[in-house]
């Protein structure tokens, strides 16, 4: 398993990346998009257990903010996951020549898919893109349970987090100050969904603190594009940690399908 490191600058960003797998070779690459606390190496062994399963390319990086990557000044834009999918991702995959690539986003991640999977200026094509606990629109149980994690953050959770954050208040606060904030209620992404033409598949947990099925049910409504789901009982916001076997099965059946099309 070929696994290679780099810092690459996009516009005013040093971003940390792993690539897995050999790119020459021109397979196709399953990008992988972090959630909001989220860094290139708090998905742990999902990568290597992806290229294992599936035998494509796995390309994985930090958002600036979190991980190793570059710090940013805080409060983030409102907007931040708009300019994420919009100016800094393209830009990124474009420095490393990316023709082929599969989408795959967990919470603010999959929601910055979502968004980049609506443009049709990209330099590459999206194969598929996978949506795993996305957020299009605020709920108040969503709300609820980010005021929760304000509470524990300075208890416990900021020593959890320095281990994958080179500054943890950065990344939490960077994320938390956004959803709470009172210009943010009333975000909704939900017109633009109409918009994506690739297949998409949702994989969202029963037991989700911050989200429930009404995000599902309001992409099915809206997409005229392929949509494929995997609801999973028993299930939090991580459905590739509390159900690895299942969400990497039907990841690899959904990858399957469009590849031998």
């Amino acid at each position: 398993m070929k696994k290679q490191n780099y810092f690459q600058n996009v516009f005013d960003q040093q971003l940390e990346v792993l690539i897995i797998g050999e790119f020459e070779n021109n397979t196709s690459t399953i990008v992988l998009l972090h959630e909001g606390l989220g860094s290139l190496e708090m998905w742990k062994d999902i990568p290597e257990k992806l290229f294992k399963e599936l035998g494509l390319n796995i390309f994985v990086y930090s958002r600036a903010g979190y991980g190793k990557s570059s710090t940013i000044n805080l409060p983030r834009p409102i907007n931040y996951m708009n300019l994420e999918a919009e100016k800094y991702l393209p830009k990124l995959l474009s420095e490393f020549n990316l023709n082929k690539v599969f989408l795959l986003g967990h919470s603010d991640g999959a929601t910055i898919a979502a968004i980049n999977s609506t443009l049709d200026n990209n330099n590459y094509e999206i194969l598929g893109t996978i949506l795993i606990a996305p957020h299009f629109f605020i709920e108040e149980m969503n709300i609820v349970s980010i005021r929760e994690i304000r509470n524990i953050y300075e208890d416990n959770l900021k020593k959890r987090l320095s281990k994958y954050h080179n500054n943890p208040d950065i990344a939490f606060y960077g994320w938390n100050d956004v959803w709470l904030d009172e210009k943010f209620k009333n975000w909704n992404i939900t017109h633009i969904l109409k918009d994506i033409k690739i297949p998409i598949l949702a994989i969202q947990g029963k037991d989700d603190p911050y989200g429930t099925l009404s995000q599902i049910e309001i992409l099915e409504e809206n997409l005229k594009g392929k949509l494929k789901k995997l609801i999973l009982n028993n299930c939090g916001h991580n459905p590739l940690i509390d159900k690895p076997k299942e969400s990497i099965n039907k990841i690899k059946e959904f990858i399957d399908q469009i590849a031998n099309k």
